[in-house]
This record gives C-alpha cells, structure tokens and sequence, in this order.
C-alpha cells in the first residue's frame, strides 16, 4: 500500500513508494546502531548511523560500510565550520605535465622559458588546491 510505514530488526524505517507485492521501498531513516552490522541479510545501499562514531554509513555489500561525503559534484560540503560549497571545477585544476630534458650549459631562452613555464602550472594547480582545501574547511590558510 504506498505510503505505508515499516520498521526493520535494526531500526531502519521505510515508506512504499510503489504499489504492488512486494511493492517499492524507500529507506527514510537510517537504523541507529552502536557497531556496524556483520551479519544477518542487509540489502546494498541500507544506511546506519553508528552512534559509537558517529558516522552515518551505506551498506556496500559483504558487509562493507562506505561514508560518503558529497555523493554528487553539486553537493555541498563543508568542515570546521566553513560555508559548504559545491566540488570546484576550471581550468587551474589542470595536471601539470613534465618532460624531463637536458639543460644546455649555459642554457638556451627556450628551456629557461620551458622551465618557468613549467614552475607557473605547477604555482597555478598548488594555488588551487590550496583556494579548494581553504574553502571546504580543511586547512585555515592563514595564521
């Protein structure tokens, strides 16, 4: 019957979304447990929340408990009291790429301008990860 309410062995509780038998379920609150469950027929993608931890976790299978934070690019995330945001995304968070090459002695204006060249992607991506990991609460980014 949709929208009938049940309550697993765990504590996990669901609402049918879909008529039929057995009809659709949708967990709605995660089971409130103090270890994370080692046994017993636990479907994939049921959520806990272990209060030992105090992490709210997804069953992967076997028994294998995923956290999650930020399931989508869209999410919004934040730690240590930092606005939550969403994932960044541009073009300063580009790989740097390295050729290894011989340096002439004295060197040419080429490879000193490949070696600055080089140093400024390098500054530009450090940059970055370091504008994101202040953003998102990670590290203060000051004194």
């Amino acid at each position: 019957m949709l929208s009938e309410f049940w309550r697993d062995a765990l504590g996990g509780e669901w609402v049918c979304t879909g008529a039929g038998t057995p009809g659709t379920w949708r967990q709605v609150k995660p089971a409130a447990v103090t270890g994370d469950p080692s046994s017993g027929t636990i479907p994939t993608g049921y959520l806990i929340w272990n209060t030992t931890d105090g992490a709210v976790k997804r069953h992967a299978g076997s028994y294998s408990w995923e956290i999650t934070v930020g399931a989508g690019t869209s999410a919004k995330v934040g730690f240590h009291g930092a606005t939550p945001t969403p994932q960044r995304a541009g073009a300063a968070q580009a790989a740097v790429t390295y050729v290894s090459q011989t340096i002439s002695d004295p060197p040419t204006r080429a490879e000193v301008q490949a070696l600055n060249d080089g140093l400024v992607a390098a500054i530009t991506l450090l940059n970055e990860l370091r504008a994101a990991a202040v953003e998102k609460g990670l590290v203060k980014g000051g004194a």
